[in-house]
């Protein structure tokens, strides 16, 4: 195995993990490795490492490596730079857990029922608790599910075999994302034989990105790891202050035995913006990085000075006008173009959406839809589209709308093989094919107009068609909310706890099934270019030369992150103080994560932008962190 990363210069951390896969006795281990450390460079080094020490005996045994990615485009990158190797298995979580469940048919099935049972169970012990103030059609809702899900029941007993897609349709023998994660680890821990079979297929598993992967798939791996003994490495690759999804387990506990390596190294970033990474991160825990970006000049290697300013302005209307100044203002500092705006423009800007980004991006109704007293598991959801009633617009109909109209019917095609159900092997007529394209085609060019802007079609409209024209399989929630469009009802008042999980959710899918389709356009374009959480281009692993974050609480609904608090300009909430005395995150804690995986993604310079509701108090505390120096903090006088 021969690869870039691979063939770079061995650091401690890279030395001390190869101690781990040498022997014949394997460690298990957890690297923490900061940003811009070269985690991904000691990742594939560990993978050339075990491939030369083991390769062999792994053909001979046809045992393989997994390595357990968090996005397909990482995958990709770390497939491309193992060199395809054969022993090496390069996978998203998801897509791990299928490989090793799937031949296990009877046992998906028992699970499959005993899941069904337990939504019963659940959804009956909260009718039996509704209070008087539960509205009626939330009441209904429940009992429609119940019903749906003991229907379910005797139609899964049939099913023959069951595969896997975005949305789980037990009855079809569909399951969906959440189900794996469930299934695969409920097997893990439960069954020492599925163990001992994972642990005997995959003696070395490498996971990435471990911060945001589920606790529940920790446990399961530890598990294996337990049972096989040092015939197992099970090594996690991740960062616990770049954890930003809260699904995510954070730091990884260590186990009797395991070795922690810390790759203190930083590669990417200059000295001033070292210093502020530095100081986010020292509030989090022990890592100090050290090193800084360097570059040679005049045939000597010196660490790249670079730059880091925090400006804190007026959270007003004139938030636009005040960035352009700030852009202005460093661009004639530092005669760099670059930050101005016209051709020679240049740099990357990282929001976190609120309500007047999404109103400038064009989908501020989406945003109303899925927070305003939307259940806390949308508006977390929909940071980074992972929210199951949106999952579908990211994952097939944008994805599929834009390969249409860039002309690309491989891609288009490939969307549809994957994901339609018209395509799949079981479904496809013996005859007919050229008629079955014909109606794809005819489908997808409907769904095409569904989204340009001025079509007048609704989210409501486009998954009406999807279930009709049978281009994917819905998630069985929305089909419900499809066959029960409503308009909209008086939404639960603050803090009625008995409306959260049920009025609430039928107040946000009402608002969302009105909300024009094409407003997935201006979403899909702030996940992609402006958001921290990016899930196609995966803003953590990403860098840029120039980088302005704003920072701006104004008009959020996203109580798990606040810039204010962190600050010190507001105190924390009843539930932060209450998460503190029982060791849970706070906001504070997530905001902290936040800020640093978002100025750790400048390679030279770095602009962080305060909109704060009282700025003598804001600047005041910024000053009082510490994080930037004196000198690097303005205010708006400085753009007069």
């Amino acid at each position: 195995m021969s690869s870039s990363r691979a063939n770079k210069p061995d650091t401690a951390a890279d030395l001390e993990l190869a101690t781990c896969l040498l022997g014949a006795e394997l460690r298990c281990f957890v690297m923490v490795a900061g940003a811009g450390s070269g985690k991904t460079t000691s990742l594939v080094k560990a993978l050339a490492t075990t491939v030369a020490t083991h390769g062999k005996t792994l053909k001979l045994r046809r045992q393989r490596i997994a390595c357990i990615t968090y996005t397909e485009v990482a995958a990709g990158e770390i497939w491309a730079d193992v060199g395809n190797n054969p022993l090496v298995h390069v996978s998203t979580i998801h897509s791990f857990l299928w490989s090793i469940t799937r031949s296990f048919q009877r046992d998906i099935k028992a699970w499959v029922l005993r899941r069904i049972g337990e939504r019963i169970d659940d959804l009956t012990a909260t009718a039996a608790g509704y209070g008087p103030r539960v509205q009626q059609r939330t009441r209904d809702k429940n009992q429609r599910d119940i019903a749906r899900y003991e229907a379910a029941t005797a139609e899964v007993q049939s099913v023959k075999n069951f595969t896997y897609g975005t949305g789980s349709d037990y009855p079809k023998g569909i399951l969906g994302h959440d189900d794996i994660i469930h299934m695969a680890t409920d097997l893990m821990r439960e069954r020492p034989l599925f163990r001992t079979l994972v642990a005997q297929q995959f003696p070395f598993v490498f996971v990435d990105e471990s911060q945001d992967t589920q606790e529940a798939v920790v446990e399961a791996l530890k598990a294996v790891a337990a049972q096989a003994g040092n015939r197992f490495c099970l090594g996690f690759f991740g960062d616990p202050m770049q954890q930003i999804y809260p699904t995510g387990i954070g730091p990884i506990t260590l186990e009797n035995g395991w070795l922690l390596i810390e790759k203190e190294e930083n590669f990417r970033c200059p000295r001033t913006v070292l210093n502020v990474a530095n100081a986010i991160r020292r509030d989090g825990d022990d890592l100090v990085q050290i090193g800084g970006r360097s570059a040679e000049v005049d045939g000597v290697r010196a660490v790249v000075e670079g730059s880091a300013r925090i400006f804190v302005l007026p959270a007003d209307g004139r938030r636009n006008e005040r960035l352009a100044a700030v852009r202005g203002f460093v661009a004639r500092e530092d005669q760099n173009p670059a930050w101005a705006d016209g051709p020679d423009a240049d740099f990357k800007m990282l929001v976190i959406v609120h309500r007047m980004a999404a109103d400038r991006l064009g989908f501020g109704a989406l945003y109303a839809a899925m927070n305003d007293k939307a259940p806390s598991a949308f508006k977390d959801g929909f940071l980074d589209a992972s929210a199951w009633p949106i999952r579908p617009f990211e994952s097939f109909v944008l994805p599929l709308t834009e390969a249409l109209e860039a002309g690309d019917e491989f891609a288009a095609m490939s969307l549809l093989r994957k994901q339609c159900p018209l395509l799949e092997k079981d479904s496809l007529p013996k005859a007919g094919v050229a008629a079955l394209l014909a109606k794809l085609r005819t489908a997808s060019a409907h769904l095409q107009a569904q989204m340009q802007a001025g079509s007048g079609a609704s989210v409501g409209d486009v998954f009406t068609h999807l279930r009709d024209a049978r281009l994917l399989t819905l998630d069985p929630r929305l089909l419900a909310f499809l066959d029960d469009r409503a308009p909209a009802q008086p939404q639960a008042a603050e803090g009625d706890e008995d409306e959260e999980d049920g009025g609430r959710e039928i107040a946000a899918m009402d608002a969302l099934l009105r909300c024009a389709a094409s407003e997935f356009r201006g979403y899909r374009g702030y996940i992609q270019q402006l958001s921290p959480f990016s899930t196609q281009q995966g803003i953590k692993g990403a860098e840029f030369e120039r980088v302005l974050v704003v920072l701006d609480d104004d008009e959020g609904t996203h109580v798990q992150f606040s810039y204010d608090k962190y600050f010190g300009v507001k105190a924390p909430s009843a539930r932060d103080l209450e998460n503190m005395r029982e060791g849970k995150p706070t906001s504070v804690d997530r905001t902290r994560r936040l800020f640093y995986v978002c100025c750790t993604r400048a390679l030279t310079d770095l602009i962080v932008v305060y909109f704060a509701p009282s700025t003598a108090d804001a600047e005041r505390q910024v000053r009082a962190s510490g994080i930037f120096p004196d000198a690097a903090v303005y205010d708006g006088a400085a753009l007069a």
